[in-house]
Parts: C-alpha cells; structure tokens; sequence
C-alpha cells in the first residue's frame, strides 16, 4: 500500500530522512516511532505529498506518487486521509463545515454529507448538538474527535497521524487511542501513525519502525523491538521509555 525506496530529504545542511526503505502493507497499522526531529513528521509529510524528496521514490497503491524533486501525483489526489499534530480545524468554520470540506472532494450530494457527517460523530461518541459549533467551543479531546473525523469522512485508504495525542491529557489519550485503534481495525485501513511515546506504538501498531537522525535502526513487531533490539540506540530508546 506504501512503498519507499531510498529516500531522503534534506533542508540546507540537516539531512532530515537519508536513504530510508520500507513497506507497510494493506491494511496494516505502522508506526513511526523516535525521538523529537529524528525525521518521522518530515517522513509523513513526504508521503502525504506536502514535501518533494531529493531522492527516491514513493509509490501508494502501486502508483508512483513522489519521484526525486517531483511530485508526480498532488496531495488532494492520493487518497490519504491527515491528522495533524495541531489538529488544524478551520476556526472560522463550524463543526459540520470542517468535515463537509473533506467530504466535498468526493463529490457526493450535500444531503448524503450531512447523513455521513452525523453517522462519524456518533461513531465517535459527538452528538449532533455538535453540528454547530465552532473548534475554539470544544475541549482538547472533543477537537481531536473532530480532526479524526475530518480524516476520515471520505474513506480514504490510507490515515496518516502526526503525534494525535500530544495535546491531550493523560487521562483523555486512553479514550483517544481506543477510537483510533477500533477505526483501525473495523475499517482495515492501511494506517501510518507517528508517535514518540513508545506506549502508544505498542498499543496502536502491528510493525514498528524505530527511527533516529532521519534514519531507521530497526523495524519490527513490539515484541521484537523489546526482547531483541538490534542496534545500541533501540536498546537505550526503549529502556527510557520503560
């Protein structure tokens, strides 16, 4: 479903992502986990089309999407659905406005989006009295519901999430994380999360790709990434974070 070859990204002399590699399969859940500025938003941002790499390719769904200094298909057109670490609802627009934005690239009839938007905001436990209000009027966790269901209304194939949880509360990410992970699974959405807290990765994630100073030292199911870490940084990484 997403394939990288080789690449890498650079911004004046900070390598940001050198020669990175990998696959995530059809419906599986990935995450991008590391440190702050080891590469995993810039590597997103590559795949989500808002970035051209220096060089290498990036195929989703078996088409090529990015090839170096080129991007061949635009984000609007990749079939990717986008949490952003700031959320990034549109302030002057009120709820049911945010979400019908993302719908009305499909094309559908404004009566159907209003169905649709109702059915999201019940799956995501947002009554309808929430139709009408603005993002300054909601909480921190309502907001991240909101972006969730921003992301994906229009049923994309692929959901990538940027640190979704890292304004929230301790006590809200539970609710957050079980939202994103029954989404997950219930639609089989081929899914790349990116996180630094390793609770998270192992909660959310069927592989894990361990990153540092834009590179990958190892990838990986949680078990694998715990009991045999493969390079000295996994080893301290993940004993920090225990």
């Amino acid at each position: 479903m997403i394939e990288l070859k080789n690449i890498s990204k650079s911004y004046g002399n900070l390598k940001a992502v050198e020669d990175i590699s990998l696959t995530v399969n059809q419906g599986e859940s990935f995450v991008l986990l590391g440190p702050s500025g080891c590469g995993k938003t810039t590597l997103l941002r590559l795949i989500a089309g808002f970035e051209e790499p220096d060089n290498g390719e990036i195929s989703l769904q078996g088409r090529t999407s990015s090839v170096a200094q080129r991007i061949i298909i635009p984000p609007n057109k990749r079939d990717v659905g986008m949490v952003f670490q700031d959320l990034a609802l549109w302030p002057h627009m009120t709820i049911e406005e945010n979400i019908d934005f993302a719908l009305n690239s499909k094309k559908t009839n404004k009566s159907d989006r209003k169905e649709k938007i109702k059915e999201i905001l019940d799956s995501l436990t947002l009554g309808q009295e929430y139709l009408h209000s603005y993002p300054s009027q909601l909480s921190g966790g309502e907001q991240q519901r909101v972006a969730l269901a921003r992301a994906i209304a229009p049923e994309p194939n692929i959901l990538l999430l940027d640190e979704p949880l890292s304004s929230l509360d301790p006590h809200l990410k539970d609710d957050i994380l079980g939202l994103i992970t029954d989404i997950q699974r219930n639609s089989k959405i081929t899914s790349l999360y990116v996180t630094h807290d390793q609770e998270e990765a192992f909660v959310v994630a069927n592989r894990i790709a361990v990153m540092s100073k834009g590179a990958i030292e190892q990838i990986g199911t949680s078990e694998e990434i715990c009991h045999s870490p493969s390079t000295d940084f996994v080893k301290a990484f993940i004993k920090v974070k225990n």
